[in-house]
């Protein structure tokens, strides 16, 4: 039978250290807990010296989970398999080895293995998971939570995967549909950049030798182009202070704050931001409030769930409203443009009902359906746009280019 180290507080709260002995490090801490003792650590004693890592590997493992991203794609799919395991009838603390052994990513590794050493000390697994919120967010602990307190956790895992993986699946949808437009768009600009500076200089010398007067059009066009090639360095240096100030502007509140309340007054792309934002919010408050979470504590995840900093605002507003005794719908109807009325008055109605998370899940669904539209429009308006424009260039350039052979020959 091994032995395991540990490190535990007495009943007078003096520290205690000791060796004990278990079938595993769970019946070893069990053990422990039967004579009162609160344990803070519990290790296998065996651990021999050529297995102890070096400073050096301690350094770089350190800085690869410092560095490490783990993406919420990732997170989606450790739950359903741990869902899967417990469904199966293995443990938790089995469950949480078993998958930590497959996961590569450092971070995520790090974070499990601390998960299961708390598991195992008795701690629930919502609060272990609670120590890494970028990991796991209060969202999905919250869940888990009531899941414990019920003896159902399987079906809270459950409910967090299908919610999760609908809201992956949605912002890929919008991340997608933002990005055509734009490479279309950065695609034009090189080229017609490429155009100006490089192609027309050498069709304007050439012309230069055929002799006689251009046509007021292709004087244009070379006079523009001259502008653009002796200017590239200039124009590339604008256009990298232009991205730079626009990311910047990302990791300054202020600024930050400004963009995320009037970005849904864009033409064209306002709509499909809001409506994103609102069929997040709503899922995520139907997901909450239908496994048992009551409404301010679902508020406050949902918040952290939520990107757009104006609405964390709203929904800071929303709680405090709440918890001077309103109803969720009295200051969804004062938060002015964020929540459509026909979105406040179906919320109304289910507090009268008592269907609230049904009404949520409803208007999610309405608005998902709404901001597919929204995002073919944007799509159907863009793609026009784009071609006339490039269509336009195109049709200049050729205008100046036969209107000067036709000069030169006439």
């Amino acid at each position: 039978m091994p032995s395991y180290n540990y490190e535990a507080i007495d009943y007078k709260g003096k520290t205690v250290k000791g060796l004990v002995s278990g079938a595993s490090s769970t019946e070893a801490a069990s053990n422990l807990r039967k004579n009162g003792l609160i344990i803070t650590k519990i290790f296998e004693e065996n651990l021999h010296i050529m297995d102890k890592p070096t400073a050096e590997s301690l350094n770089f493992d350190n800085l690869l989970i410092k560095i490490s991203i783990v993406k919420a794609a990732d997170v989606v799919l450790f739950l359903i398999q741990l869902g899967a395991l417990i469904n199966a009838g293995v443990s938790i603390i089995s469950s949480l080895s078993i998958l930590e052994k497959q996961t590569s990513n450092k971070k995520f590794k790090h974070a499990l293995l601390e998960i299961r050493k708390d598991v195992e000390l008795g701690n629930p697994l919502s609060e272990a998971m609670s120590k890494f919120p970028r990991i796991f967010p209060l969202m999905v602990t919250n869940v888990l939570k009531t899941g414990e307190t019920s003896g159902l956790i399987e079906v809270a895992i459950n409910r967090i995967t299908s919610y999760w993986d609908e809201k992956l699946t949605l912002r890929n949808q919008i991340i997608t549909s933002l990005s055509y437009p734009a490479i279309i768009l950065i695609v034009a600009i090189g080229a017609i950049t490429y155009m100006l500076g490089k192609v027309i200089p050498e069709i304007a010398a050439f012309l230069d030798t055929m002799g006689g007067e251009l046509p007021w059009i292709t004087q244009l066009l070379i006079t523009i182009s001259d502008k653009v090639s002796s200017n590239l360095i200039n124009i590339g240096v604008g256009l990298g202070i232009f991205i730079v100030t626009l990311v910047s502007a990302h990791f300054i509140a202020f600024t930050r704050l400004k963009i995320d309340k009037y970005k849904i007054y864009l033409p064209i792309l306002g709509g499909v931001f809001h409506y994103s934002d609102i069929v997040f919010f709503a899922k995520t408050l139907a997901m909450l409030i239908g496994s048992g979470i009551p409404v301010i504590a679902a508020l406050k995840a949902t918040r952290d769930t939520m990107s757009n900093r104006a609405v964390k605002l709203i929904i800071d507003g929303m709680v405090e409203s709440i918890s001077y005794g309103d109803s969720i719908s009295d200051p969804m109807f004062k938060a002015g443009k964020f929540f459509p009325l026909m979105m406040a008055n179906m919320i109304k109605v289910g507090e009268e009902t008592g269907g609230l998370d049904s009404c949520f899940e409803m208007v999610g669904d309405i608005y998902s359906r709404l901001l597919d539209m929204k995002i073919k429009r944007m799509i159907g308006v863009i793609e026009p746009i784009m071609l006339i424009f490039l269509g336009g260039f195109v049709a200049f350039i050729a205008a100046a280019m036969i209107m000067a052979i036709i000069s030169a020959y006439s």
